[in-house]
């Protein structure tokens, strides 16, 4: 089935803006992991706005240190990590097997009342909207501690906020690497053309995401699991649910975004005063701020 120009103009109309959100995240992303080194190298003391120079390669270190660790990771995997891995794989192998039949399924009891509740999934599920909800527990998060409360739900935010960053960045790889059709463009479960833009259906980002930030709230809360991975389990599905990706993209983004939260967690939860957040007045009583540091 060969489809309009007509037809096809809003997915591309969403792809640009999904170029420019993806671009805006992860630059709020470095810049965090920027202003963390920036604060360190200040050495706590000093306004964000006012350090030298040399506070800024600081914060590039800081960006440098957490995508090394990442890449150098499959090099420090033992054998229970790489059955892992090829069990992940199997996996998405098997699901891509069966794109089809569970395309066909899914579509040919779809609903207008499904699709209508599957769409609200598709909104709480965006980059946008967990980069919003991020942003908004690190603000509790400081504004909490600064009443005596402990750090944990500011550091889980920031943790979850670069977690969700990372998981972009992959699929956003994947995505230009593949070049997958969508499944809505009908043009079956093996149409690739890589190299041909970050609107492509492998892998979801909906998904890597919002497992992403499930996970990291998941493991630094007792009980939270229970609450986090059956949302991020909905968003995905409301992926397959819309005719927006296939089942293979969603259990691939799944993995990916549970990967690199589980990882990053683990990193960042040794020492309870990785990140440093706290609120600061600037000299001589000219104003105040925030104060974001990281500790290596």
């Amino acid at each position: 089935m060969v489809m309009s120009d007509e037809k096809r103009q809003p997915v591309g109309g969403k792809s640009r803006v999904t170029v420019v959100s993806l671009l805006f995240l992860w630059c709020l992303d470095l810049g965090l992991s920027a202003w963390q080194g920036v604060a360190h190298a200040a050495g706590g003391e000093q306004p964000v706005g006012v350090v030298k120079e040399e506070s800024i390669t600081e914060g590039v270190k800081a960006v440098i240190e957490d995508t090394k660790a990442l890449v150098i990771s499959p090099l420090t995997m033992d054998r229970y990590d790489v059955l892992k891995l090829g069990g992940a794989m199997a996996v998405v192998g098997g699901m891509f097997a069966a794109d089809r039949p569970i395309k066909d399924l899914v579509q040919r009891n779809s609903t207008s009342k499904g699709r209508e509740v599957a769409d609200k999934f598709n909104t709480w599920g965006s980059p946008g909207t967990l980069l919003g909800l991020n942003a908004g527990v690190i603000a509790i998060g400081v504004a909490s501690e600064s009443y005596g409360a402990s750090s944990k739900l500011k550091d889980t935010g920031l943790v979850s906020f670069e977690a969700e960053g990372f998981a972009i960045v992959a699929t956003s790889a994947l995505k230009l690497a593949t070049g997958r059709a969508r499944p809505e463009t009908n043009q079956g479960t093996t149409h690739f053309r890589p190299l041909t833009g970050l609107n492509g259906s492998f892998a979801s980002t909906h998904a890597s995401a919002s497992f992403a930030v499930a996970t990291v709230f998941a493991e630094r809360y007792e009980g939270m699991g229970w609450i986090a991975y059956p949302l991020a389990f909905a968003i995905s599905a409301s992926r397959v649910y819309t005719d927006k990706h296939f089942s293979s993209d969603v259990v691939a983004g799944a993995l990916i975004g549970y990967g690199l939260g589980h990882f990053l967690n683990k990193r960042h939860s040794d020492d309870p005063t990785d990140w440093q957040i706290r609120p600061m007045a600037m000299e001589r009583g000219t104003g105040g701020g925030i104060m974001i540091g990281k500790q290596f």
